[in-house]
């Protein structure tokens, strides 16, 4: 039976009731005839506080296949699900789930919701009712940063750094493999992480302390990486990334500069977000695309999520 505590009918419309009142939501609209760039700022919402719809300590950012966008939050404990444009659709909390710290989905909505200081993955069903507990095979550590990704045959990876593993789980929780995200010099130090899955089902690891996005075959056979332009060493990158059916997106560290490549990789784009974001060092937002063609960047400093129209 499922322990999840999400709010009830009653509760929930009235929480979204005040949520929607209070969260702010800005359009930005290009004038008649402008050009486009090629990333485009259209508006931000969020709303900071402890209650459902707000955001207290967003930690990771996903959206489902029409476009909504689910939020685990640290700080309250909640896991969120917006509208596409921010309006508050449900939030609930899990008993025992201390620390959300990453969340994906399945092509069918479920929620795959991470806790390092338990050793667990939760999962959701779309209607917040716990359906499994994924038990990882690693000690328990707030330090820790475990991330998940589905790909579309159902098989669940997850990326242990505390184990320096990733482990594939069949759809029934069945362990298939396990594999060591490494290149031909593996350097033991390196704390990888988060992963992401790309179209094709690649997985794709940052190794932020080497300024690399590396791309491993399902298998984990290193296939290629994505660095910053040609400098010995390379420029470095944050370890907040996504992947989309064309591109893949990353932070800088100072979190101001987006850079973009194609898969293939060939650099696209490295474009300064600080008009909207801060001209401040920062801590590097978290990414995610959305189906309907947009990079949403979650501002955890300032409690928002950025939306930009990718025009490319």
């Amino acid at each position: 039976m499922a322990s999840g505590k999400p709010l009830s009918a009653l509760a929930l419309a009235g929480a979204l009731c005040v949520c929607a009142c209070s969260n702010f939501v800005t359009e930005a609209h290009p004038q008649a005839g402008s050009a486009q760039p090629p990333l485009q700022f259209v508006g931000q919402w969020g709303t900071k506080g402890e209650g459902p719809g707000q955001l207290g300590d967003p930690a990771s950012i996903a959206t489902d296949k029409v476009g909504n966008v689910y939020i685990a939050d640290e700080g309250t404990q909640f896991i969120h699900k917006f509208g596409p444009e921010g309006t508050p659709l449900l939030a609930f909390q899990e008993g025992g789930l201390n620390h959300p710290q990453w969340i994906a989905l399945d092509r069918g909505g479920a929620m795959y919701v991470s806790d390092p200081t338990r050793n667990l993955v939760y999962i959701f069903l779309p209607d917040a009712k716990r359906y499994r507990i994924l038990h990882l095979r690693t000690r328990p550590s707030a330090e820790n940063e475990i991330s998940v990704a589905i790909g579309a045959d159902g098989m669940i990876h997850v990326l242990d750094p505390n184990a320096d593993h990733v482990f594939t789980y069949s759809p029934r929780m069945r362990l298939i493999r396990r594999w060591r995200p490494s290149e031909e010099a593996p350097d033991a130090s390196r704390h990888l992480g988060p992963l992401a899955i790309g179209p094709a089902g690649d997985l794709y690891i940052a190794d932020a302390s080497q300024g690399k996005i590396l791309r491993f075959s399902p298998a984990g056979h290193l296939e290629s990486s994505y660095v910053v332009g040609g400098d010995d060493p390379p420029k470095r990158l944050s370890r907040e990334f996504a992947v989309s059916n064309n591109s893949v997106f990353a932070m800088d560290p100072n979190g101001a500069t987006l850079y973009v490549w194609s898969l293939d990789g060939k650099p696209k784009l490295d474009i300064d977000l600080s008009a909207e974001l801060g001209h401040e060092s920062r801590v590097p937002p978290a990414l995610a695309v959305s189906p309907r063609g947009e990079l949403l960047v979650l501002d955890a400093p300032a409690d928002r999520v950025l939306r930009y129209r990718i025009n490319f």
